[in-house]
């Protein structure tokens, strides 16, 4: 009995070793598609099979994320390449992890939808519309490339500031703007209850939102962020395998609408990947131009040491 309670505490021993040697990172999410990667990797005990302990921190808005970011709150966040650039301009002390989502042709994550009373207008007929967005964001970066990708002008659209996702929506859905610009799912949502789309952003090739880690996951050789990077591909992968293995949880986690639950497609995501140079280059030129910066920011601060 001495010697089964021996073995018993050994293991005990042990154990709690294992569990004391995994990296712990809290890492801050959206309730969006752009995070399904993560859900799975969390769920899916990826990231703890690759000595990682990761929590995932859900906040309601971008601005609640950012300053727990700013506050030391969190270890890692998801969000767009303006805010980003934004909050490492502040002097936050991280860098870019991986590209969580670009635009893919026939996946559309952004669009300009249509109120009702506008769905079968086309670009012509919309010269001075109100369309809704939030300015100074990814939204208007993305606005400003749809808008060249359809050839019109800068002012073509009159354009009002609704920052908040859902009031924007219900303002479109009831005729208060003329087109607004949403991400899925709530622009197939706008098309299913009698609005139409003018424009998506599938084929712009832009990298638009990012995960990004604190500069401390990359002092040990980048052992840590390499982990990372290999349980997210890992997630990926079963993303791209068996996508409908993964519908109930993509339904819980990025706010599928009911009626679109059963039908929404489950995207496939870029595998790991950094954004390129030039594509933060133009970003930031974007924001220098819309006196969101002051000057470029070095690529060093931005990306990591090793590329994964």
């Amino acid at each position: 009995m001495k010697k089964l309670l021996i073995a018993v505490c050994c293991v005990l021993l042990w154990a709690t070793s294992v569990r004391a040697e995994k990296v712990r990172i809290r890492f801050g999410v959206l309730p969006v598609l752009d995070t399904l990667p993560m859900e799975v990797a969390v769920r899916d005990g990826l990231f703890a099979a690759h000595g990682l302990d990761v929590e995932l921190v859900r906040f309601t808005s971008a601005l609640e994320r950012d300053t727990a970011m700013q506050a030391g709150q969190i270890d890692g966040y998801f969000g767009d390449l303006v805010a980003t650039h934004l909050l490492i301009d502040r002097g936050v002390p991280m860098y870019i992890a991986l590209t969580s989502w670009r635009t893919s042709p026939g996946h559309p994550m952004f669009g300009i939808a249509l109120s009702p009373a506008n769905k079968d207008k086309n670009t012509s007929q919309l010269r001075g519309a109100k369309l809704g967005l939030s300015k100074s964001t990814i939204m208007e970066f993305l606005g400003d490339r749809m808008e060249r990708n359809l050839g019109v002008a800068p002012d073509y659209f009159s354009r009002m500031e609704v920052k908040k996702m859902p009031i924007r929506f219900q303002m479109l859905m009831s005729d208060q703007l003329d087109a607004a610009l949403l991400p899925e799912p709530l622009l197939s949502l706008a098309r299913l209850q009698g609005g139409g789309v003018l424009a998506i952003a599938d084929n712009l090739d832009l990298p638009l939102t990012v995960l990004c880690l604190h500069r401390r996951y990359f002092r040990d050789g980048s052992k840590t962020y390499l982990a990372f990077v290999a349980a997210y591909g890992q997630a990926v992968s079963r993303l791209a395998t068996t996508p409908e293995r993964y519908r109930p949880l993509m339904a819980e986690t990025c706010r599928i609408p009911k009626p679109l639950v059963a039908k929404f497609p489950v995207y496939p995501y870029p595998a790991p990947a950094l954004p390129t140079p030039a594509e933060l280059a133009d970003v930031q030129q974007w924001m220098i131009a819309k006196g969101l910066l002051k000057a470029r920011i070095p690529d060093a601060q931005i990306l990591p040491p090793v590329v994964p």
